[in-house]
């Protein structure tokens, strides 16, 4: 079947372009923006007469959004796994696992996702010693809501080679020298490889990626930049994406990103509109809810720890230099201030060896505890800075405790940004949060937790206006990789990547946003979600 004419009449367009940012009409030919303008406009162009047409009925029309740093495979995969985002304290934690364990056979492997200790009555971990209390013989291997801190029980340690002695940097003994079972950051890559064997293969892994990619298409997603990051158990699998992509399966465009080699790619950009390489991926440290951000401070409510810097300067610098002159962008993960100072250290370092080929910058992940002479600082060297607002609702209650009142103007700090120029992108690092974008949206414009507290949000100076949230998921991250003269908007000669919504977000009360569901999707002219007479549908 070949695509035919739309012509989407009554609508409320927001184009994305900030020189005509509204509109009421558009026409689509093939895979491309025709006609974008007033319905007279659009009425007069050749083809819009014998096109299908379809009345909008006063709903918004927005350009697709794209998700610029997420864990797509990983998100796949726990979807599939115990889910441990509703537990209310360690010793339902253990319940839940003690039921899994009675469901599954004694060889299988019990992976418990998404627990976040930082909610419960005294915060604390549970421990191997717990774990083993539970008389099971299932390896049990549970991973944090911030993906890195991992915590194992006895059986996991040994389908993995190791033992209780295990030592090294990220495995974490309590007083006594007893090791607990928690492993920091890529400390824990040995249980995960021995685990993965026996969970993930074939075409199974590839068919349940390709659905859990249609569900981010309705939520109007049509694109993604994903993350390799095999040192932590998150690896992309990019053979999967290559078999949907030969078959013409992708329902968003795929940008890849790593912390390894990936085969058959040498520079950023090589690959096509659909599947594609993002460049390079460096962990600098940790999180902030698990204390191993790395801070210039100690911790308030941890004095004893500042964090964890996952190398030192030489070594970032040395990599990244190597990363730039290949020609690949770099994208690195620093949340706490002194991270991000590594960070600004070696982009200063690189200063004499010329812009990044294709006129890229290299890309700074989160931020989020970010000062004000850094930013000046990021903004002079072009970086990118990839933010997720949807961290805002789950920080809001553990940041003051973390980094004390007087450096809470430093935390989440949109507007400021913004403001120093920089170049945002937004996203929900899924699975450490959900990727709907329009919960992104709302957090970013009201900075409330779930329950729209505080009332007129959490350090309300940096929200953000409806369309800055936008501009964030939609041009900008086809900005941060150059492509924005052909993605990003809804403009004449620019792909058909776009959603029709549910409503008028631009006369909804913004504590609603996250409610906004898409009714269609589409990408490159295709649907990807939704139903449209006999509109020709991206395969599945």
């Amino acid at each position: 079947m070949e695509n035919r004419n739309l012509l989407i009449t009554g609508a409320s367009i927001w184009t994305g372009n900030p020189e005509r940012p509204f509109a009421e009409a558009l026409l689509m030919e093939g895979d491309t923006f025709k006609a974008v303008g007033s319905t007279e406009e659009v009425h007069s162009i050749p083809g819009a007469k014998e096109a299908l047409r379809f009345d909008a009925e006063g709903v918004s029309v927005v350009p697709g959004m794209t998700d610029a740093h997420l864990h797509l495979t990983a998100l796949s995969r726990q979807e599939t796994a115990l889910s441990l985002h509703e537990t209310r304290s360690r010793e339902h934690l253990l319940e839940l696992v003690r039921q899994h364990a009675a469901n599954v056979g004694p060889n299988d492997c019990i992976y418990g996702v998404g627990f976040d200790n930082s909610r419960w009555p005294d915060g604390r971990l549970p421990t191997m010693e717990e774990l083993d209390g539970l008389g099971i013989p299932n390896p049990v291997l549970l991973l944090r809501v911030c993906a890195h801190i991992h915590v194992v029980n006895s059986r996991a340690l040994e389908v993995a080679g190791l033992s209780a002695d295990m030592s090294g940097p990220g495995v974490h003994r309590n007083g006594m020298g007893k090791m607990t079972g928690t492993l920091l950051e890529d400390a824990a890559k040995p249980v995960v490889e021995a685990m993965k064997k026996t969970m993930y293969e074939g075409k199974a892994e590839e068919e349940a990626l390709r659905q859990t990619m249609a569900r981010l298409a309705a939520e109007g997603i049509t694109a993604v930049n994903a993350c390799s990051a095999a040192s932590y158990g998150l690896e992309e699998n990019i053979e999967a994406y290559r078999s949907l992509a030969a078959r013409g399966a992708l329902p968003l465009r795929v940008r890849l990103y790593s912390d390894e080699d990936i085969e058959g790619w040498e520079k950023s950009g090589d690959g096509d509109d659909w599947l594609s390489y993002g460049g390079r991926k460096f962990f600098l440290d940790g999180s902030l809810g698990g204390r191993t951000a790395a801070m210039s401070f100690p911790y308030v409510d941890e004095p004893s720890t500042r964090g964890i810097l996952n190398m030192d300067d030489e070594t970032l610098r040395r990599k990244l230099m190597v990363t730039h002159q290949k020609g690949i962008q770099a994208q690195i993960h620093a949340i706490g201030d002194a991270a991000i100072d590594q960070f600004i250290g070696a982009l200063e370092s690189l200063e004499n060896l010329g812009p990044l080929q294709g006129g890229l910058s290299h890309r700074l992940i989160h931020a989020q505890i970010c000062r004000p002479d850094q930013m000046d600082r990021l903004a002079r060297l072009g970086a990118v800075c990839d933010i997720q607002p949807v961290f805002v609702p789950s920080d809001i209650h553990i940041a003051e405790p973390r980094i004390g009142k007087k450096r809470l103007t430093w935390a989440y700090a949109w507007k400021s940004m913004l403001e120093k120029g920089l170049l945002l992108t937004a996203s929900s690092d899924a699975p450490v949060e959900p990727t709907n974008p329009w919960r992104g949206i709302w957090a970013a414009a009201e900075r409330t937790d779930d329950d729209m507290k505080p009332q007129g949000g959490w350090l309300p100076r940096q929200k953000l206006t409806i369309e800055e949230a936008l501009t964030l998921y939609t041009i900008n991250p086809w900005r941060a990789v150059r492509k924005e003269r052909r993605f990003g908007s809804i403009e004449k000669g620019k792909s058909a990547d776009f959603a029709v919504l549910d409503r008028d977000i631009f006369s909804t009360p913004a504590h609603e946003l996250r409610k906004v569901r898409p009714i269609m999707t589409f990408v490159g002219g295709k649907l990807s979600h939704g139903d449209l007479s006999d509109w020709e549908k991206v395969p599945f």
